[in-house]
């Protein structure tokens, strides 16, 4: 494919080095008032109740980077969003259907009724089989992703490794001497990558997460914990209630010691890392926001908000084995190999997992997971509230999902999603 570019023109030295780098925004405090108008505060904006206007604008109660696609006065070529091929039209949700307790729905209302979806694109190779954008969004609208940021946090360090600069198998503190002594020392960061480092921590229902964790990282607002940034809440954990490498425990505190161990390696914040790396390599269509804790740190475990377009692309890329649509690996090839193959050691631990009962073949690589769901083999990054990238390699098809399920962490939303949904699209996908 002929390469196309934007080309951006340099204004001066000064613009082009205020702009260099990601950098670090305060909360929106105009939105925070118009928000607080209507009863939605920084201090409850993720609560059930709010989710269908607060995770389209999310970064806005927070610090955040803003991820930039292209820097305007940078000086640089910016490449083009890939064009695909049809009008999104192909694939009629009303015409399929699945089943919920009360009987068989086409999937257009299971969607957005039953599992609060806000947003959804489906490729097929370089094809656009389906797009939708309810709830108010339209196709230039961010959405938080919440832990579809796993993913994006361990792809980051498996381009640190393929440049050289981290070492995935040395334990965690020869990158961050700090945490010797705590329940990470002798941590391989592999296994911190892969969730069986073996963290006793305990979590409310519902959550897989310790409070306080959130309240470091000021993720709803200035509070009273005594804790300023996450890595001040990761030296608490002093015990671990499991040998290291043989219990997966989805718990986000890996993800953020994957976050900083990768910022030791390489020397800089990881949202520069991924500005440089992905966001301007792939063809994006918008910018991105990570959040971030009052230290400037990302919420590694959880802080991006993009736009399911975006997110569909990157899709499309991972499945073009890390190349971009011009021919550049962009992600390792032999990163995305190893997912997809696993090995025993993570499969041995899924079955300790609560997620085995969903797809006992499945396994969780480098914050991924791989998965076998009727006859469909699928990678998939994926969020508590409905937020997915489900790619199937065989066929090429992306699904690229966003949403707002009221409730984390329950077995309804991922057996509908999983079961249900999912599958019924990749079905109907292969036959176009």
């Amino acid at each position: 494919m002929r390469r196309a570019y934007l080309t951006v023109v340099m204004t001066t030295l000064i613009t082009v080095q205020a702009v260099s780098a990601a950098e670090l925004l305060p909360p929106d405090e105009v939105f925070l008032e118009q928000a607080a108008a209507i009863g939605v505060t920084q201090e409850h904006w993720d609560s059930p109740e709010f989710a269908a206007v607060t995770f389209p604008n999310a970064y806005r109660f927070t610090r955040h980077y803003r991820i930039s696609r292209g820097l305007l006065g940078s000086g640089e070529d910016v490449l083009a969003p890939e064009a695909w091929r049809g009008d999104g039209t192909a694939l009629d949700l009303s015409t399929l259907h699945g089943n919920d307790a009360d009987g068989r729905l086409n999937l257009e209302t299971l969607l957005r009724d039953r599992l609060k979806n806000h947003a959804m694109v489906v490729l097929k190779g370089d094809r656009l089989l389906h797009q939708h954008f309810w709830n108010g969004m339209d196709q230039d609208s961010t959405h938080l992703d919440m832990s579809v940021t796993k993913s994006f946090t361990a792809i980051l360090a498996g381009i640190a490794v393929s440049d050289g600069q981290l070492d995935m198998t040395k334990p965690i503190e020869s990158y961050l001497p700090e945490f010797e002594g705590t329940a990470f020392e002798g941590v391989p960061v592999q296994d911190a990558a892969d969730m069986i480092s073996g963290l006793d921590i305990p979590t409310p229902p519902f959550l897989s997460w310790d409070p306080k964790f959130t309240e470091s990282q000021e993720w709803n607002g200035p509070n009273d914990s005594g804790l300023k940034g996450v890595s001040e809440y990761l030296r608490t954990i002093e015990k671990r209630k499991y040998d290291i490498g043989t219990h997966y425990q989805y718990q986000d505190p890996n993800t953020e010691i994957l976050g900083l161990v990768t910022e030791a390696a390489i020397g800089q914040g990881i949202h520069t890392y991924l500005q440089e790396k992905i966001w301007k390599r792939v063809g994006m269509e918008n910018d991105a926001f990570w959040m971030a804790d009052p230290t400037g740190f990302v919420v590694a475990s959880g802080g991006l908000n993009m736009t399911t377009r975006d997110l569909a692309r990157f899709g499309r890329l991972m499945l073009n084995d890390g190349k971009n649509y011009v021919g550049e690996q962009v992600v390792p090839k032999a990163f995305i190999d190893a997912v997809w193959k696993g090995n025993d050691k993570v499969r041995a631990a899924w079955k300790f997992g609560k997620e085995a009962a969903l797809a006992p073949n499945g396994w969780y690589k480098d914050q991924i997971r791989v998965l076998d769901i009727k006859g469909h083999r699928i990678m998939v990054f994926i969020g508590i509230h409905g937020q997915s990238l489900i790619m199937e390699k065989d066929t090429g098809i992306v699904i690229a999902m966003n949403g707002g399920y009221p409730q984390t962490e329950t077995h309804r939303m991922n057996a509908m999603l999983f079961l249900e949904a999912v599958p019924a699209i990749l079905d109907a996908a292969r036959e176009m």
